[in-house]
């Protein structure tokens, strides 16, 4: 590129006919100021773009940073996000787990609970009829010593005196209570555990 001190050392030889050296010389003189301005504007220009170009370097590396720390800020959001979801479904598998089993045990223990009330109830409808059983055979043994006191009584006559020996009429009683008390307890032994 032509700088302004070219022109001003430039040197023209003289011939006969040629042009004025002084009116050469100034318009060279202006023509070098212009071109030094426009010289020194250019360089400034110059420096300006390098000085852009360099900011805008750095812009887009800062872009560029930008964009790689979004990309990365996504990616551990992402990642965040994946590893919160597989915590909260490990949360609920063992919640879930936790729960069956304290229902299993529960439906155990009901279990257990129902079957032994069960049992209780089955013992006591055995133990019912049992009783029941024993009522009936009390109520028959009890109308047949009422049949058998009724007779003895009709046989005996009122109008005629009879001397009975206690002993004896009593001796009936006795006999039939202790078969009855044999039976009720030959009976009762099983209950005994209730």
């Amino acid at each position: 590129m032509l700088k302004p001190i070219d022109i001003h050392n430039a040197e023209f030889s003289v011939s006969f006919r040629g042009y004025n050296k002084e009116e050469v010389d100034d318009y060279l003189a202006k023509i070098v100021s212009k071109y030094e301005d426009i010289y020194k504007e250019n360089k400034d220009l110059q420096e300006q773009i390098k000085q852009l170009e360099q900011e805008l370097r750095q812009y887009q590396n800062k872009e560029s940073d930008i964009y790689g720390l979004i990309t990365l800020t996504r990616e551990t959001a992402s990642e965040a996000k994946e590893v919160a979801n597989l915590q909260a479904q490990a949360i609920v598998d063992e919640a879930k787990l936790k729960a069956n089993v304290i229902l299993e045990e529960a439906k155990a223990k009901a279990k257990q609970i129902v079957q032994e009330q069960q049992d209780k109830l089955n013992q006591m409808q055995r133990r019912i009829l049992e009783l029941t059983d024993i009522e009936h055979k009390f109520k028959k043994r009890m109308k047949q010593l009422m049949e058998t006191i009724w007779a003895m009584l009709e046989d005996v006559k009122v109008s005629e005196p009879q001397h009975l020996d206690e002993t004896a009429a009593t001796k009936v009683y006795q006999d039939l209570g202790a078969e009855i008390d044999a039976e009720l307890d030959d009976e009762a032994d099983p209950a005994s555990e209730y």
